[in-house]
């Protein structure tokens, strides 16, 4: 059965840009003015193997009156009940805010998994919020970049992990195990996975960059099934030097 992602936070964070992204098409209205989205907006799609089901919400607010801001935040509840997983969202750049703090406590409150997600994390001026948010204590924050496509292996990683681990309306007794390879390009992701499986199934070489998309190969250990996914190797930008008679200035980005 797909895994449903309710799409959390608070306003302006990227949530439905990460739901465009995760759907393959865009079904969401993107803004870069707050409270665009204010409906639960539904959609279908797909990260490595998984299928999804997707809820984008409204902005959290951190209001209980009877405003449209309450309202919105009504409907965000509602979706982490709806969903299986609730994926919240914060702004790398930003940092975490007061109404990151409260959304928070909520989802910690909950029994519903949390996935964590700092976007907007391209760049060096985002590496202070993406460890601020390890304050949050939810976990491991993951960084990603909805606009661009960066971090989506590790994103996948975290879910794959959530949907092996629980029952999500399937027979535990036939749902695999799901194991994500990850890391660098040329760091040998496909060669293990051959040498798990005992055959060549992937393809591979001293190029780096022969996985261009995440490759599910299945696989039975001890009468167990396993799903092994590798991925395309994570990429961080090398630095550059401009040498054109000024001085040069170092420009990089993480991952």
């Amino acid at each position: 059965m797909p895994l449903r992602l309710a799409i959390v936070g608070r306003p302006n964070v990227g949530k439905s840009t990460l739901f465009n992204r995760l759907a393959g098409r865009k079904l969401a209205i993107v803004d870069d003015q707050p409270g665009v989205t204010r409906d639960r907006k539904f959609g279908t799609g797909r990260i490595g193997d998984l299928d999804l089901e997707l809820i984008d919400t409204a902005g959290f607010e951190d209001v209980t009156d009877e405003s449209l801001e309450a309202r919105m935040r009504a409907q965000t509840e509602i979706a982490i009940d709806e969903g299986d997983v609730a994926v919240f969202v914060i702004d790398a750049r930003e940092g975490i805010t007061p109404v990151d703090e409260v959304f928070a406590e909520i989802l910690r409150k909950t029994e519903k998994p949390v996935v964590l997600v700092a976007n907007k994390a391209e760049g060096k001026a985002a590496d202070a919020g993406v460890m601020e948010a390890y304050s949050l204590g939810l976990g491991e924050p993951i960084p990603i970049s909805a606009e661009h496509g960066e971090g989506m292996a590790d994103l996948f990683a975290a879910l794959a992990a959530i949907d092996a681990a629980e029952d999500f309306g399937g027979d535990p007794g036939e749902k695999p195990i799901r194991i994500a390879i990850v890391g660098r390009p040329n760091a040998g992701k496909s060669t293990l996975v051959n040498a798990l499986v005992g055959e060549d199934r992937l393809l591979v070489g001293p190029e780096a960059g022969i996985t261009r998309d995440s490759i599910p190969v299945d696989w039975t250990w001890d009468g167990q099934p396993v799903r092994l996914v590798d991925t395309a190797g994570l990429r961080r930008k090398a630095r550059v030097q401009i040498r054109s008679g000024r001085s040069p200035s170092p420009r990089s980005s993480s991952w």
